[in-house]
């Protein structure tokens, strides 16, 4: 099949579901187009709808609570959906003639704005193109409804429901997990991981993860630690943030700390595999790889909304601990390092909730709908 798979630069998650998935459907021979739809979009509507979202979440997470809340409310009421239809349409045209230009066999979209655009067309206009949608959270938000949807891959029998009251059958709702890179499939304990990276392997690790922007309060868990180090080493990514690195080695440098500070990573499996524990904000997809590989998490500053879900997700199921203020830091590794009972359970409780075959399940169901 010839595979259009869609996301939208909103934060780093929806790209790399899409990555995942054109992974797998490469490994299946299939052909495979990937694209944000952004770049179709007029510079001024992909900074609003892009770069908006993210300091929006970075300045003020509570605006953007009210905001996520309040559309969940109300994004399928009919006006709302006429009037954000129809600005969308104008803002896409160069997509719509991209998509009549492509003629795949079916597109998979991991965010929900390629749905909703392809999903509005009538069904001559889009030539009764197979639609997809891989929800890339742990709960539905309702913008992710669109009745033209053939099938919704989700992480949660959550989701699942949600999306079944909103209106969409039961039989094109699958619960297939957030779809992860191939690397993410295999399992090593974490003393074998930090062999492999030449790691100190007497001594637990503990990865901290900052995101793709290098966004959370990664200097001030670090600064706690410095007052008071914890017994473990600590592997820190800063992600495409410099300015977050030398700050983290400087203040590495000038403490007892065991730790190495890196910047953006191509290697986060590696990473991964080494650590014990990951402390990160509970995104979809830094979640789902992490309990794809058997990790369970601390989370520090869930995004009120999709995050805050995902945190709440995790914490009910056994798989995270939260950390409420980064000040706890230190105190709150070692009480946990202190209890291997508890952080073998916290870790068993992660690999069964992980899904390292989602991709492959997904294509799997999709290519008996085409």
């Amino acid at each position: 099949m010839k595979l259009l798979i869609l996301h939208a630069s909103a934060g780093n998650g929806h790209r790399r579901a899409a990555e995942a998935l054109a992974a797998a459907a490469l490994a299946q021979q299939h052909t495979v187009v990937v694209r944000d739809v952004l770049d179709f979009v007029p510079a001024l509507f992909r900074k609003t709808y892009a770069a908006g979202y993210l300091n929006l979440v970075r300045s003020a997470p509570e605006l953007w609570g009210y905001f996520f809340a309040q559309t969940n409310r109300k994004a399928q009421r009919p006006t709302e959906r006429r009037v954000r239809t129809v600005f969308n349409k104008l803002n896409a045209l160069s997509f719509y003639r991209f998509l009549r230009d492509e003629q795949p066999d079916a597109a998979l979209c991991t965010h929900f704005l390629p749905l909703e655009l392809i999903g509005s067309l009538p069904p001559h206009h889009r030539h009764n193109l197979p639609l997809f949608g891989v929800v890339t959270d742990y709960a539905a938000h309702a913008l992710w409804y669109c009745d033209s949807v053939n099938a919704y891959y989700v992480a949660t029998e959550e989701a699942r429901r949600q999306l079944r009251r909103k209106g969409q059958p039961a039989t094109g709702l699958v619960n297939t997990g957030i779809p992860v890179m191939p690397e993410f499939a295999t399992r090593v304990t974490p003393a074998a991981g930090r062999a492999r990276l030449g790691l100190r392997v007497d001594l637990p690790a503990v990865l901290v993860l900052s995101g793709g922007y290098g966004v959370g309060p990664t200097l001030e868990l670090l600064r706690a630690c410095a007052v008071e180090p914890p017994p473990c080493q600590l592997l820190v990514v800063a992600g495409n943030n410099p300015q977050l690195e030398e700050t983290a080695q400087q203040v590495i440098a000038g403490s007892a700390l065991t730790a190495t500070v890196y910047g953006f990573v191509s290697n986060v499996h590696e990473l991964m595999d080494a650590a014990d524990l990951v402390i990160s904000k509970p995104g979809g997809l830094s979640t789902a790889e992490a309990l794809a590989k058997g990790r369970p998490m601390m989370i520090v500053e869930p995004i009120p909304g999709q995050e805050q879900r995902n945190a709440e997700w995790l914490l009910e199921n056994g798989a995270a601990i939260r950390l409420h203020e980064a000040v706890d830091t230190a105190w709150k590794l070692g009480t946990l390092l202190a209890d291997p009972a508890r952080l073998t359970a916290l870790a068993e409780h992660a690999a069964q909730l992980g899904r390292p075959r989602a991709a492959m399940e997904i294509l799997a169901d999709m290519a008996n709908r085409v």
